[in-house]
């Protein structure tokens, strides 16, 4: 009987401590996992957001960047100063070097120079493309992402098409997520997949989550979330962690985000860490059955014990298996510190044998990590704590460090009473490194903002300091002064305040940068500052200064020196335009009177000596037209004025033109055209003609007798609107020796330089020559070879033209012998305005043997007055003339309500393109260069009395 009391009391006790066992075991395992699972999540919501960070942040510099260096191209073309080369050349390498260094972000470049509009754009294969853009403007801008900059002053328009998508999705792939980690950028409302594979726009977030997701981004607030989502059907759960960041003017409301799923996070923990404690339920409640059937049966309990300890084995090597995954082990110790059990794994980790680990605890001996994990036991009892979470680095046996993580729970009797420990142990070396070079990350960017020479501040929106970084405080306040707190308005001289202010509360308005130049006195010395104001955040804002007074220094004295050097361009121009205008003065009395002298009856030794002359005032002639081209070509005022034309035609007369010279000197001219030779092209063919003749001109020059010059033409396609023309011409002449060929196209240079040379030439025509082929597109090149003849190849870039060659044949009789009296045929009623009595004598004798009587005005006034109270059909206007000049005459003429206009042709000796613009502008209706030949004279009143004649009709 008393057997059966005691065996039912001891019953009841079993089962009852069992079940309080039980229910202790499961709420340390609860609270186990929670601490685990929390933890492991915090720390990948903290890597997260470091991560979205620092991309969002250096994306925003590198768009930043972008926009600077697209506004340094924009002030770039608002100089006044650049000329054509600078617009080919140099600009477009500048652009060239943005696409390089913002590759992927530029799809295309429109430059709208209002009277024309180009593009260029970088191919896949990086091939760099400038052309004229044909297409709609409007169009272009219409594209989703564009960044468009209008200059002020000259007011070019530079339209950037962007790909940032793209760029972003480029720019983001080094920032490392794990496998399951998705990026996404909100750009202009829309989420856009930046994944190398799937992104945002394969999955359906939960309404709730997705409205507070786009509530914040609007307002500019970062955050990370934990928010579920639908994939291919199946509902997920994950970490999201979104920072907004202004993706420039092209998108200011934008975010990156980056997001993993949580369920890859808590997985592995869940799995081996439910089935541990699993395990350890089921343990207890063996253990309360073989106490039970124990007291009933000895022999049967034995039995059923056996039973339940290989279960319970087997759930500890599930257990170990789980752990593998983790990289650690799981550990028992009692309340003396001594280890009851730890599992195998421990060898895999720590790299010691489960025997050795367990000996460091229980033996007597020092053993300093065992130390470490007991003090920090006793501390937590002492502390009332409940359990122990510590990191630190362990040194494995072969010398290799690795990084462990022990987490511990103290496990407590229900009279409070510490009875020992379970523990974890996993191998963190990856994620510790990772996390170490994040830090080492920001630490290397802290020590850059540090060394940056500019001074960097940080305000609230009220503009008061609240941090800045700067190298030498002394150099913008006095020493010992403290900045923070401070008003910037206490710092910036007064009589700059509220140029800062404005700009401050523009960027805070407007949210973009603002750009200030700021100068202040510092210790007695004047110094000029570039002040960078944008807004940091919804309530920060950022000012970057840079000391630029030696920059300012440097441009005060660079433009210093371009006005000098345009003064004294300016002073050679005018000297050129003078001594031209009073060198041809002489000749047009010159060659006139020759001209007038070939019409009379004259003896052959006279025409021998007329022809000398003749010859002698067409050589000073060319000289003088050689200097002029070479100054204007050298001061850039040479202008390119294109036509349409056919280069067989035109290259056929100008041979034509030099066949007399190879008749007389017998020398053989043979010229081939190739296929495409006959089709219409644009360009300037009156600089391609004065090339073409030089370089021929040359060659028969330098060919003797019975020689051979021989011209070869062809195209060369380049793209469907553009060929190359090239143009050889191949002599038999003198050669020229090789270390003379590089100089030959310098200004001025002569193979044989002495005073016995057997050519004479002013050295001009090859660098003219050279600068108008480069000018067109193209180069040119010189194979020689002393005594054996030389070789001269240039080519042009033209376009082919779809309109057709407009007739430009002269209306001159060029088989016509003699033009005395011509006033029969071609009748005109004619002022003369010449004030140059020498000219005047000249024109004179000119109009009266071709039969023409005149009016005379000596001055403007004169003329503009004989004009009110005749009827003239054409006007001969000299440009420069006292009182009342030609020009300011030619606008008085056309001005007045006439019903028929005379004709006006202007008379001068400025050969400059701008004195022909001019004229043009003032009225006149043609322009005749001196020194005026009779023929050139002729060809003129015939054209117009032509005209004149055909109105009437």
């Amino acid at each position: 009987m008393k057997t059966s009391q005691s065996y039912r009391r001891d019953f009841y006790w079993t089962i009852g401590l069992g079940c309080i066992l039980i229910v202790l075991i499961l709420i340390l395992g609860v609270s186990f996992f929670n601490a685990l699972n929390n933890t492991q999540i915090n720390s990948r919501k903290e890597f997260l957001r470091k991560q979205t960070e620092l991309a969002a942040i250096d994306l925003e510099i590198e768009i930043s960047r972008f926009m600077d260096y697209a506004n340094s191209l924009s002030d770039y073309l608002e100089d006044s100063d650049l000329d054509e080369q600078d617009y080919n050349a140099d600009f477009t390498k500048s652009t060239k070097r943005v696409f390089i260094n913002y590759f992927g972000l530029i799809d295309t470049v429109l430059v709208d120079f209002k009277d024309s509009v180009i593009f260029m754009t970088q191919t896949p294969r990086n091939d760099f493309i400038r052309g004229v853009y044909k297409s709609d403007v409007e169009s272009f801008r219409n594209s989703e992402y564009h960044y468009e900059l209008q200059g002020k002053e000259i007011g070019i328009r530079i339209i950037f098409k962007l790909n940032p998508v793209a760029f972003t999705k480029d720019f983001v792939k080094n920032y490392y997520l794990n496998p399951e980690g998705n990026k996404s950028l909100f750009l202009n409302g829309k989420f856009q997949n930046i994944n190398p594979g799937d992104g945002f726009s394969d999955l359906e977030i939960d309404s709730e989550s997705y409205q507070k997701l786009i509530e914040d981004i609007k307002i500019g607030i970062l955050g990370v979330y934990e928010l579920g989502w639908t994939y291919e059907n199946v509902e997920h759960r994950g970490i999201l962690a979104q920072y907004p960041f202004r993706f420039g003017d092209i998108s200011p409301g934008s975010s990156l985000l980056f997001m993993i799923e949580s369920e890859p996070i808590t997985e592995g923990v869940y799995r081996t860490y439910f089935l541990l404690f699993l395990g350890l339920v089921f343990l207890l409640v063996g253990i309360i059955i073989l106490f039970t059937f124990f007291l009933r049966n000895r022999i049967k309990s034995e039995r059923l014990l056996i039973k339940r300890s290989k279960e319970i084995s087997e759930l500890f090597d599930q257990q170990n298996l789980l752990l593998k995954e983790l990289h650690g082990f799981v550990f028992f110790h009692d309340h003396k510190g001594k280890i009851i059990r730890v599992s195998d794994e421990v060898s895999e980790v720590l790299g010691v044998s489960k025997d050795r680990f367990i000996s460091a605890f229980n033996d007597k001996k020092d053993q300093k990590d065992a130390g470490k994990i007991r003090d920090l036991v006793k501390k937590a009892l002492h502390d009332k704590a409940s359990y122990i979470d510590f990191e630190y680095d362990f040194i494995k046996a072969n010398g290799k460090v690795i990084y462990l993580r022990i987490f511990e729970k103290l496990v407590f009797d229900d009279n409070g009473k510490f009875t020992g420990g379970i523990g974890i142990c996993t191998d963190i070396t990856r994620s510790h490194i990772a996390q170490q070079d994040l830090v080492q990350s920001e630490k290397r960017l802290r020590i850059l903002i540090e060394n940056i020479p500019d001074f960097i501040f940080i305000y609230d929106n009220e503009g008061f300091i609240i941090d800045y970084q700067v190298q030498l405080i002394d150099d913008l306040v006095k020493p010992g002064f403290n900045l923070l707190g401070k008003n910037f308005s206490e710092v910036i001289p007064e009589n700059q305040i509220e140029h800062i202010k404005s700009a401050f509360k523009l960027a805070r308005k407007t949210g973009t940068l603002q750009s200030v130049d700021l100068k202040s006195r510092i210790n007695s010395i004047v110094k000029y500052f570039e002040v960078k104001i944008f807004p940091l955040d919804e309530t920060k804002m950022m000012s970057i200064s840079r000391d630029i007074t030696s920059q300012r220094i440097w441009e005060q004295g660079l433009l210093d020196a371009m006005n000098a050097a345009d003064q004294a361009n300016r002073a050679k121009s005018d000297f050129l335009a003078n001594m031209s205008h009073e060198i041809r003065t002489p000749m047009n009395g010159l060659l006139g009177i020759i001209d007038l002298l070939e019409q009379t009856k004259m003896d052959d030794t006279q025409n021998e000596y007329l022809k000398i002359i003749k010859n002698s005032g067409n050589s000073l002639l060319n000289i003088i037209r050689d200097i002029l081209d070479y100054s204007k070509i050298e001061s850039g005022k040479i202008e390119i004025h294109n036509s349409v034309f056919i280069p067989k035609d035109e290259l056929e007369k100008q041979v034509q033109i030099l066949s007399g010279l190879a008749q007389k000197k017998k020398i053989e001219v043979s010229i081939s055209f190739s296929e495409g030779t006959d089709l219409a092209l644009e360009g300037d063919i009156e600089k391609i003609k004065q090339v073409f003749l030089n370089i021929l001109g040359n060659a028969l020059k330098f060919t003797p007798g019975h020689g051979k010059v021989i011209i070869s033409v062809s195209t060369e396609e380049v793209s469907d609107d553009l060929v190359f023309l090239n143009v050889s011409v191949k002599d038999t002449g003198i050669g020229i020796p090789k270390d003379l060929i590089p100089h030959l196209t310098d200004p001025f240079f002569q193979v044989d330089s002495s005073k016995t040379r057997s050519f004479q030439g002013t050295g001009l025509g090859l660098a003219i020559s050279k600068r108008i082929v480069e000018m067109l597109g193209g180069e040119l090149k010189i194979i020689s070879e002393d005594r054996l003849g030389s070789e001269f190849i240039f080519n042009v870039l033209l376009k082919i033209s779809t309109n057709s060659v407009t007739d430009q044949s002269s209306t001159f009789d060029q088989n016509r012998k003699s033009w005395i009296g011509m006033a029969s045929e071609y009748p005109l009623r004619l002022l003369l305005a010449e004030d140059n009595d020498l000219n005047l004598q000249l024109m004179n004798l000119m109009l009266e043997q071709l039969g023409y009587s005149f009016d005379i005005a000596k001055n403007g006034k004169e003329a503009v007055e004989l004009v009110n109270s005749n009827d003239y059909d054409l006007i001969l206007m000299d440009v420069q003339m006292p009182i009342l000049n030609g020009l300011e005459a030619s606008k008085l003429i056309k001005s007045m309500p006439y019903s028929h206009h005379p004709y006006i042709i202007g008379l001068s000796a400025n050969v400059f393109d701008e004195d022909r613009k001019m004229a043009f502008e003032s009225g006149m209706d043609d322009y005749l260069t001196k020194p005026i030949r009779l023929i050139s004279l002729a060809e003129k009143l015939k054209l117009f009395s032509t005209r004149i004649q055909q109105e009437e009709k």
